[in-house]
């Protein structure tokens, strides 16, 4: 528990940092917007980066599943492999397994309403009596996708696809289709756009058309790209997980739903270079904050080294002197983060929208760039303050 002198002391000390920040107002300002902008950076890196790992687990958040299943050798979702449905078929019959539905993922060309121009878009395709996505606004629709040649458009899409309304007709792979309904994902490495359709229609669309990343042909719907497994209340995903890699054949392989979202996040973060990427970034917005609050802290300590002198002079010791400016870097740090903290919430709801990319200011995110920042000033406090330990009274006067 503090005591009273303490408390005072402590007072006294942020009462003196205060005032000696505030005595060349224009170079704390000036200090300040350097840290916004540090702060500025580092969110901005850290916000591309989850970003782009969200946006390519978008689509898997969204399943109703708690387990997923997938060929062995699709060991990511963009690789072209499927498997067979008599293993869903299989996985039914085990205990713990309330129901297990397929999903179909391919990549098509979608015409730009209005032009001869196309670009490919990613298409999933269920059969519509299996509640495969959470998204109510599919839910919805499931009804309307039952007609011929119809699907469910991404409203996030990137608008290079051109208008994706309800009511608007075009090609799907040389296939006239007409968009009835849209529902929010949003873009990823793999494509700009998303769209849904029933199984049905994903086999007239595509059966004779070589379609997704390897071109193959679509001629069944017995080729499941993943299949979703729903467990029983009460029943342990893990335990399940493992037991059905045991007992089903080795060629597919189950996850926890959370599990395969952690191994498709590293696989994107390992070979797209991300991770390195913007760590790099941030790290520099770190280094350039340092440098900055460094040399206009120092200037600080040596425009107010008489007053530091007296301290010493009376019997204050050095690490009093550097308690002060320790105290003079936690305040920059603050006053110096809600702007750059403003500016970044206004910039990631401004790349949200113009890209599709879901730049979301989470509280892990600002709590790590807020401790990044008090750490970024404290060490520049620390290096400015070797001129005090090295101050003598006598010299000064």
């Amino acid at each position: 528990m503090f005591s009273s002198k303490k408390v005072r002391v402590t007072l006294f000390k942020f009462s003196l940092a205060w005032r000696n920040l505030l005595q060349q107002r224009s170079q704390f300002f000036t200090a300040l917007a350097a840290i916004a902008f540090a702060v500025f950076l580092m969110f901005s890196q850290l916000g591309f980066q989850n970003a782009m790992l969200n946006s390519n687990v978008a689509f898997i958040q969204a399943f109703n599943a708690d387990l997923i299943m997938l060929s062995q050798r699709r060991y990511v979702t963009v690789i072209d492999e499927t498997f067979n449905r008599n293993r869903l078929y299989q996985v039914r019959q085990f205990e713990g397994v309330a129901a297990a539905y397929p999903l179909y993922i391919t990549l098509g060309s979608w015409r730009r309403y209005g032009t001869a121009e196309e670009r490919s878009i990613r298409v999933f395709a269920f059969n519509l009596d299996d509640p495969v996505f959470l998204l109510p606004e599919i839910q919805a629709a499931e009804f309307a996708l039952q007609m011929p040649n119809t699907l469910l458009a991404d409203s996030r899409s990137r608008k290079d696809y051109g208008s994706m309304q309800p009511g608007v007709t075009t090609e799907l792979s040389g296939v006239q289709v007409k968009v009835i309904g849209t529902f929010e994902l949003g873009a990823d490495f793999v494509t700009d756009g998303n769209l849904i359709v029933s199984d049905l229609n994903f086999l007239r669309i595509f059966a004779t058309k070589p379609s997704g990343i390897d071109s193959k042909l679509r001629s069944s719907l017995n080729d499941v790209d993943i299949g979703l497994i729903k467990v029983t209340p009460g029943t342990n995903s893990d335990r399940l997980e493992k037991f059905l890699n045991q007992s089903l054949p080795s060629d597919i392989v189950v996850y926890t739903k959370q599990h395969f979202i952690a191994k498709e996040l590293d696989y994107w973060m390992q070979s797209s270079g991300i991770g390195a990427i913007f760590g790099l970034g941030t790290i520099i917005g770190f280094v350039v904050g340092i440098v900055v609050v460094y040399n206009i802290i120092y200037s600080n300590v040596a425009d107010n080294l008489p007053q530091y002198g007296t301290l010493k002079a009376i019997g204050h010791s050095n690490f009093y002197l550097v308690g002060i400016v320790f105290l003079q870097s936690i305040i920059l740090s603050f006053f110096g983060f809600f702007p750059g903290f403003c500016l970044s919430f206004l910039f990631y709801q401004l790349i949200s929208t113009a890209t599709g990319l879901q730049l979301e200011m989470n509280f892990n995110v600002i709590s790590f760039v807020l401790c990044l920042t008090v750490l970024m000033c404290v060490v520049s406090g620390l290096i400015a303050t070797r001129k005090l330990q090295k101050i003598d009274p006598a010299d000064i006067y």
